[in-house]
């Protein structure tokens, strides 16, 4: 089965008036937005599950209510994680946009003459 045609709409005049719409419509362009959604929304998804998961849990359930160690409960073993969670979450971000930023710089370099 052939892959469908993607319709572009951009209209004659926007490409002509602005030569980033031309780059807009680049397979390096859109390979970039697609690799940069496929890290960002599985990442985003989790995060936010992660955080909204304690205090559904906290209030629904007895499941962070017993004991872990040294008279400290789950809630508060699972409300630390979190902290820890969004450190290593804003790294890995970091690490990341670094290397969505040499894409994007690669793309501008590569299409810098008919950019102008």
């Amino acid at each position: 089965m052939e892959s469908p045609v993607k319709k572009s709409y951009l209209t004659e005049e926007h490409v002509e008036k602005k030569p980033y719409y031309q780059l807009v419509e680049t397979e390096d362009f859109k390979d970039l937005l697609q690799k940069k959604k496929a890290f960002i929304i599985p990442v985003t998804t989790f995060f936010l599950t992660f955080y909204f998961v304690l205090p559904v849990l906290a209030a629904y359930t007895y499941l962070l209510k017993g004991e872990a160690f040294l008279g400290i409960t789950w809630a508060w073993v699972y409300a630390l994680l979190q902290f820890v969670v969004v450190w290593i979450g804003g790294i890995v971000y970091l690490k990341k946009s670094e290397k969505y930023d040499k894409m994007a710089q690669n793309i501008l370099t590569k299409y810098r003459k008919e950019l102008g």
